[in-house]
């Protein structure tokens, strides 16, 4: 008995420690990062884009912006140059896969209050 016991008790660190590890895992590795809506300034200038219902400011660096918030009106400056404000916030995209957990991806983006037009082209460089 007395064996057993001092058996047990020498084996019981070997056994807890790998389970406080896996503990210790918790989370999607690649996710943890939480990117915070103030990363948008409130006035973006750029490429105005559109694909589908979707639009985005290609700015002179490469940065691609999301736009949210009444959309609709942009449609007219389409591969124009503009100046584009409004308040910085998160649009929600459903990425749940058929048959599976529900799921969310949050991307920074700007809450649209005014456009106006810079020029009827892109710069060089942009589409």
């Amino acid at each position: 008995m007395r064996k057993t016991l001092t058996l047990t008790l020498a084996l019981m660190p070997a056994l807890l420690l790998p389970a406080l590890w896996l503990q210790a895992q918790e989370g999607d590795p690649g996710r943890d990062v939480w990117v915070s809506a103030n990363t948008y300034p409130p006035t973006i200038q750029g490429c105005l884009r559109r694909s589908g219902a979707h639009y985005t400011v290609l700015g002179d660096d490469g940065t691609v912006y999301n736009l949210t918030g009444n959309t609709a009106r942009l449609s007219r400056y389409v591969g124009h140059e503009v100046e584009v404000t409004g308040n910085p916030t998160v649009k929600s995209l459903n990425t749940t896969m058929k048959n599976a957990a529900s799921t969310v991806e949050e991307l920074p983006a700007l809450d649209v209050k005014s456009a106006r037009e810079l020029s009827g082209t892109c710069s060089p460089g942009q589409p």
